[in-house]
């Protein structure tokens, strides 16, 4: 399998907002069984009853049947009148048993190798998707009080807060941005916000044309992570890390002729 992670998209000072996909990202997602054509498809589903990757599970019930041969080799043996069948039986389930193992043992291995294309594809997913974003509050330590809320549709109010960007860049004051935005949890993928929080001075505005309805935050180095059960291997869920830089859409700055609510 080609794992080869794809090349990072070029910037531009002037981006066409992409409008947000109907499918939203989640913080956690489980990881599906790897994807298997015809017949093999059909011996992985009959033959193992695996749904999802929970090989651990389905190796404890083999054990469990691993018992059954032996029980009914053992009654043939004390009960004579019924040695042949009991003996007949126990080895077909026997080999049962051994064929399911072994189905286990390939199609665990074939899991293995396709959590970590997996993983890239769903990060590659991550890094190039906008989230609406329904607030950018800034805090600082040097003004008492509530953040101060910017609406990044409105030339006004991003003219300023870049403003206060540059002068915590240059001063060195510290200012802390909390911004909050839509993701999907659960199976239903139900919206509900998340939130980040970076210093002012390191977020990325990239300008999107005036008249956007829109807001949205891109998290280019973010990454989806295996995230395994105790001792158990492979994973049968992911967990998202929104690490490194942050960029942010804002309409072209204006003048000053308003402030942050």
């Amino acid at each position: 399998m080609n794992c080869e992670p794809e090349p990072e998209l070029p910037r531009s000072d002037l981006l066409r907002p992409e409008l947000p996909r109907p499918e939203l990202l989640r913080p956690e997602a489980a990881i599906p069984l790897a994807p298997l054509p015809g017949l093999k498809g059909v011996a992985r589903r009959y033959g193992t009853g695996l749904k999802g990757p929970e090989f651990a599970e389905a190796q404890l019930v083999g054990a469990g049947w691993a018992a059954v041969p032996v029980v009914v080799a053992l009654v043939g043996l004390l009960v004579p009148g019924v040695r042949s069948a009991a003996l007949v039986c126990a080895v077909v389930l026997g080999a049962a048993v051994l064929a399911r193992s072994l189905l286990l043992v390939v199609f665990e291995r074939r899991q293995h190798a396709y959590e970590p294309c997996w993983l890239a594809d769903r990060t590659a997913d991550l890094r190039t998707h906008h989230f609406p974003l329904l607030r950018c509050a800034v805090r600082s330590d040097e003004v008492p009080g509530p953040p101060e809320v910017y609406d990044l549709t409105r030339g006004n109010q991003v003219g300023e807060l870049l403003r206060r960007r540059e002068r915590d860049r240059t001063v060195g004051t510290f200012s802390q941005a909390t911004l909050q935005f839509v993701c999907a949890v659960g199976r239903d993928e139900l919206a509900v916000l998340a939130e980040v929080r970076r210093e002012l001075a390191e977020l990325d505005f990239q300008p999107v044309r005036p008249g956007t309805p829109q807001a949205w935050v891109r998290f280019p180095a973010a990454s989806y992570l295996a995230l395994p059960d105790t001792g158990r291997r492979p994973a049968r869920r992911a967990y998202w890390v929104l690490s490194g830089p942050v960029l942010v859409s804002a309409v072209e700055a204006t003048a000053r002729a308003g402030s942050a609510r």
